[in-house]
């Protein structure tokens, strides 16, 4: 079963689908950051990278090899728009904003974070963009889906 959570962010509408875990050992939270309401698209002759903290995550487990998280990442869309591709990180709660190097996943491709003993972890979930310089003003969606499952 998932379970949809809608952040309104101003410029951009990011959809948070959570896939609840079939096995009752895994526990997974999101509540999405309230500063995702209002992402820079810059488009006034400049632009530059932006990191922004979208949403928090709990997760826990009583399974001694731990969990994996799967988050997805993929691009602001416009319709009729330039796409605006972004990458997906987590750090521990408390970190700080990760820098532009900590985000090694090619956007469109799947971020994992694991560990391999029983716990909890609580992450912030961060995205990484670079809006054209001209970008295209108007409303941009997008959608992140995070799946938790045991080792």
């Amino acid at each position: 079963m998932k379970q949809r959570f809608k952040i309104s962010l101003g410029l951009l509408m990011l959809s948070l689908l959570v896939a609840k875990p079939a096995i009752a050992n895994v526990s997974l939270v999101t509540n999405p950051a309230s500063i995702a309401t209002s992402l820079d698209l810059d488009g006034r002759g400049n632009s530059s990278t932006h990191i922004v903290k979208v949403a928090d995550i709990y997760l826990s487990t009583d399974n001694p090899q731990g969990f994996t998280v799967t988050i997805s990442s993929s691009s602001l869309y416009k319709s009729g728009g330039t796409s605006i591709p972004f990458q997906i990180t987590t750090v521990a709660d408390g970190a700080g904003t990760p820098s532009a190097g900590s985000f090694t996943t090619p956007s469109g491709q799947n971020y994992t974070f694991s560990t391999s003993v029983a716990g909890t972890a609580d992450r912030g979930v961060y995205i990484r963009y670079l809006p054209a310089a001209l970008q295209d003003p108007g409303s941009y969606s997008a959608s992140i889906t995070i799946t938790a499952s045991e080792n």
